[in-house]
């Protein structure tokens, strides 16, 4: 007796008679075309949903799949782990730096403006930085209101406030590159450590983190540049005629607010070559997580019979890891199957011409392994409906008083109407479609795979249909009634 795996539930004769009803639109349409080798796309089972027939995979079968799909995974991880490996850190270094060094430069602002202040011949207030008569504008207070005593031939007041926001502005952002940079430094030793040891989850883990904060160092640099640039050519303005005292204070200020501009010319740069290598780690890392998933499910141990069973996921998430590779890393096409299934965004620039080429020649394993698979399903599945077929046809010749002592009309009445029976069983319609699709499927995909790497992902997607053709199959022929 075949494994099976049942389930009374509802929701599976829901899945079934949608199976058997598209394998009958299918057969008609295939018919009306006369073209018995035409494939259409498989329906999938739903999640959660236990399989009425699934596919038992042989001890010396699962060796040989798991031995590819090891490779596959061996070879990723040689691969990521090389790629970290060559970061050396200087790029997040580099963002330390830019967000220290922009922290002191705002305190040099700061500090030039505070002396500047300490010689104000008017009332400071608390919360309002103290400021020398500029221009015609002077500042008092008086019954704890300000007052401005401004000539309108030559207004300053508007001036003198932009002045203290951006000193306000330029401060603030000095303070916030200071505690991202020390959060930095911090991660930077964490993720140094993680490489030195090989741990590519723990790679994977501080690298999302590590690029937000080095985007945040560079805007906050970015934004700072612009308002120091500005406060700079205010400073210029106001040290025009200033004081004796206070020109060397102006000038502090000045070189200050240049210096300021500085960390945002590295910063950009640095941010761009160091996410890009944690870009693609990040993905090599999620999509080996992916092929360790498949790797698990051959690793399992086999049923009561004997027999291993994988889930049908696995062959998607092999289809869909070849085109994550090929597309976000390798910068490929990923073929007509892939056309519209997915969003993908190129990460490889980091990459070697030659890391992309060693990643590559990763995907033929999954394309061996899945070969092998399709190829047990679409046997065993042709080989039960067939079977099956004849235990049903046996079935309706029972049901219908068929005996070998019958006359000769009378037999042929009987086999008549058990062919009309058999051509008007929907199971038996579903599952004979359903099994042709596997084969052609079958062979659809060891054609792409004879094109070599630039059609690996059709071959992949035909591998992955000719299973679950065979899973449609196996499920329409196991619902045929039998003695």
């Amino acid at each position: 007796m075949p494994h099976t795996r049942t389930s009374s539930t509802l929701l599976f004769d829901f899945y079934m008679l949608v199976v058997l009803l598209a394998g009958a639109v299918v057969l008609a349409a295939a018919a009306a075309a006369q073209a018995k080798d035409a494939t259409f796309t498989p329906v999938a089972p739903p999640a959660g949903v236990e399989l009425a027939y699934d596919i038992p995979l042989q001890p010396w079968l699962v060796s040989a799949v798991l031995d590819l799909k090891t490779q596959f995974a061996d070879g990723l991880s040689a691969e990521l782990k090389g790629i970290a490996e060559e970061q050396k850190g200087e790029e997040l270094t580099a963002l330390v730096e830019a967000g220290r060094e922009l922290s002191a430069a705002t305190l040099r602002i700061k500090a030039a403006v505070d002396s500047i202040g300490v010689l104000d011949v008017t009332f400071g207030i608390e919360g309002i930085s103290r400021m020398i008569p500029a221009e015609s504008a002077i500042r008092d207070t008086l019954f704890g209101f300000i007052v401005w005593h401004e000539f309108s031939s030559t207004p300053a007041r508007g001036m003198m406030t932009r002045f203290e926001s951006l000193v306000n502005r330029v401060a603030a952002g000095g303070k916030a590159a200071a505690g991202f940079a020390t959060e930095l430094e911090a991660t930077r030793e964490d993720l140094e450590q993680a490489v030195a040891e090989g741990n590519l989850g723990r790679i994977a883990e501080f690298s999302p983190g590590i690029i937000e904060t080095s985007g945040q160092i560079d805007a906050v640099c970015a934004a700072v540049a612009v308002g120091a640039r500005d406060l700079g050519a205010l400073v210029d303005s106001l040290s025009v005629d200033s004081a004796e005292l206070l020109v060397d204070r102006w000038a502090d200020a000045s070189r200050a607010a240049a210096d300021a501009g500085g960390p945002a010319q590295r910063t950009g740069p640095a941010l761009e070559s160091m996410s890009g290598v944690l870009h693609i780690l990040v993905e090599l890392g999620e999509l080996l997580d992916v092929a360790v998933t498949s790797v698990d499910a051959l690793s399992a141990a086999p049923e009561a019979d004997g027999n291993l069973y994988i889930p049908w996921t696995v062959m998607k998430s092999d289809w869909e890891l070849a085109i994550d590779l090929k597309v976000r890393v390798l910068d490929e096409s990923a073929g007509q199957a892939a056309e519209g299934e997915h969003d993908h965004e190129y990460v490889g620039h980091a990459a070697s011409e030659e890391t992309k080429a060693d990643i590559g020649a990763l995907i033929v394993h999954h394309v061996r392994a899945n070969e092998i698979l399709a190829e047990r399903a679409v046997e065993h599945t042709s080989t039960l409906v067939a079977e099956a077929t004849i235990t049903l046809e046996e079935f309706y010749l029972d049901r219908e008083g068929y005996s070998d002592n019958l006359r000769s009309r009378r037999k042929a009445k009987v086999r008549e109407q058990v062919a009309k029976l058999m051509r008007e069983n929907m199971e038996l319609a579903s599952a004979k479609i359903s099994a042709r699709a596997a084969r052609a499927a079958l062979a659809s995909g060891r054609k792409h795979d004879a094109l070599g790497a630039d059609s690996e992902i059709d071959a992949l997607h035909n591998y992955l249909n000719a299973w679950l053709h065979s899973l449609n199959a196996g499920a329409a022929a196991q619902r045929f009634p039998s003695k």
